[in-house]
């Protein structure tokens, strides 16, 4: 895929055949497919059929395809939590609800940033951008990242100012290992059991907003202490605000 078009579904789907296909909450096998299918609730199609509605040469629908091929576990705990969230609802509510909401958000923009250094977690919830991305620029680079959302792949293929992560800050000790040696499937396994115990995510507050600019290596600017100083993209902690 490197330098050319975002793939077709049917390639997608080939892809997940030939490494095999996730499944969902219910043990039902996915596939991906531009076909269209009578209308029904994107989620909840997923959980009976396994449809996975995906548009060739899209990019975003790519990297979701992707993303359930990486962390196939905690896609399937997302998918079975919307789906929970859904049949509680009463009849005719409005909108998805702060659970749905927030699992949508990290669905599309999240990351996952590991590490041993709890302190440098708490720099990042306060919003003390300077010292977290700048001071301890160390700790960033000695830390692991997983990105989770979709749409925020798509967006780091041309990323613009003020581009901005939805993280979930975890300390390593959660694996019980060290941060070099840890996998994405470990990752997926831990974070599907805590969506699955649904206790996580309780609302769009659960996330802490990363400006992804900020992470070494996304863009020679940041490789001086100035740029950590424009507030309209290293915003602080609102006052009426409390850290994440």
């Amino acid at each position: 895929m490197a330098g050319g078009p975002p793939p077709t579904a049917a390639a997608l789907d080939a892809l997940a055949a030939g490494r095999g296909r996730p499944v969902t909450s219910n043990g039902v096998s996915l596939f991906f497919s531009s076909v269209p299918v009578p209308a029904s609730g994107y989620e909840q199609r997923i959980a009976d059929s396994g449809y996975v509605a995906t548009r060739d040469a899209s990019w975003h629908d790519t990297f979701n395809a992707l993303t359930w091929l990486a962390f196939p576990q905690s896609k399937a705990a997302m998918n079975h939590r919307h789906c929970e969230q859904m049949s509680c609802s009463p009849s005719g509510s409005i909108g998805r609800g702060r659970v749905r909401d927030a699992l949508t958000q990290f669905d599309e923009d999240g990351l996952i940033l590991v590490s041993d250094d709890a302190s440098l977690f708490d720099a990042l919830r306060e919003h003390r951008w300077r010292e977290a991305l700048w001071e301890r620029r160390a700790g960033i680079e000695a830390a692991r990242l997983f990105v989770f959302g979709h749409a925020l792949m798509e967006k780091a293929l041309t990323p613009h100012f003020g581009l901005c992560a939805k993280a979930l800050y975890v300390e390593v000790s959660a694996f019980g290992g060290a941060v070099d040696d840890l996998t994405p499937a470990q990752v997926d396994r831990w974070l599907a059991e805590r969506i699955a115990s649904g206790g996580w995510p309780g609302s769009p507050r659960d996330l802490c907003p990363l400006p992804v600019l900020g992470l070494p290596g996304m863009t020679p600017d940041n490789t001086c202490a100035a740029y950590f100083d424009d507030v309209r993209q290293f915003r602080p902690l609102p006052r009426r605000r409390e850290p994440e």
